[in-house]
């Protein structure tokens, strides 16, 4: 008994030792892995983000996923180019090769740094395409920049509320959260990130990636602060906000996504009603990454040429 209270204090201390140590410093990552030739970085406002530009034509900025990173786009980025496109990828704050700065990671300082982009981009009308949380950029970038946003294309999209009680009341806990982030957080959502894959084992790449990245420092806390301060699971009000807009849209799912299941299309469609929705077979909640012939091809011939 008394080695386990022992092994439940130490582990409380370097909770509390990684706890401070992280949440005290602005984080570039960039040092700790070997970038690609492709890869730029732009010093902001905020800190650095890595994007990639390929491509001449329209401008599409590729917005991934929560869990995501710039490389989850690497199924749509060449068809994309092919098809006559522009395209503009980049890393999420606190993702990828992107800085972890000090920032709450609200809705708003990811609408800064897409700001950004879409100026590094050349400026003037751009389509957005979000997976999943970029799904919930994109709308909000959409309705604070109408003018600039042409169409918009939701993959998997987030913000659908559903039975969240005792996450939220976990959340909203002082302190604690922090530490078993900040121990545990790869450990806690590599299982999530492994069933946004239908079938894990055929795209093993985007998990390996993720672990990668999920590797550099200050990813718990990172990832713990979005989920607090960001709508990831309640965009309603965004949502039905979007809609009213009436910008161009359509949303692809994926019928076996258990992160943000199909059935929320009934929502959706309530909130977004002049949306097209596509359906995808054996395909979970990375569709692009598990499905991109039909993703590509649905993005082509909407945003057309």
């Amino acid at each position: 008994m008394k080695k386990w209270i022992f092994s439940i204090f130490v582990t409380a201390i370097v909770g509390i030792a990684i706890f401070f140590v992280e949440s005290d410093k602005h984080v570039s990552v960039k040092e700790h892995h070997r970038a690609d030739p492709a890869d730029r970085f732009h010093e902001g406002q905020t800190g650095i983000t890595r994007y990639r530009v390929s491509g001449e034509g329209k401008t599409v900025i590729l917005i991934h996923a929560f869990n995501g990173y710039l490389e989850s786009w690497d199924p749509n980025v060449s068809e994309l180019v092919k098809a006559g496109f522009k395209v503009v990828t980049y890393d999420l704050w606190g993702r990828g090769l992107s800085d972890r700065p000090l920032i709450n990671y609200e809705l708003a300082d990811f609408r800064i740094q897409l700001r950004e982009i879409v100026e590094l981009s050349g400026g003037g009308s751009v389509y957005l395409v979000g997976a999943s949380f970029g799904s919930v950029v994109a709308a909000d970038y959409a309705l604070h920049y109408p003018d600039q946003v042409k169409k918009v294309v939701f993959i998997g999209p987030a913000g659908w509320p559903g039975d969240t009680g005792n996450e939220d009341a976990f959340l909203a806990l002082p302190f604690f959260p922090d530490m078993i982030f900040g121990l545990f957080g790869r450990q806690i959502i590599e299982p999530i990130v492994e069933a946004y894959l239908h079938d894990p084992k055929a795209h093993q790449w985007a998990i390996d990636r993720w672990s990668e990245y999920a590797s550099l420092p200050s990813f718990g806390r990172v990832a713990l602060l979005t989920m607090r301060n960001s709508p990831v699971r309640d965009y309603t009000e965004g949502w039905s906000a979007f809609g009213s807009l009436n910008k161009p849209n359509i949303f692809i799912w994926g019928k076996q996504d258990i992160s943000f299941p199909v059935e929320n299309s009934i929502k959706a469609k309530l909130l977004v009603p002049n949306t097209k929705l596509i359906e995808v077979e054996d395909a979970a909640h990375w569709v692009n990454i598990e499905n991109p012939r039909i993703v590509n091809g649905a993005i082509i011939d909407f945003f057309g040429l």
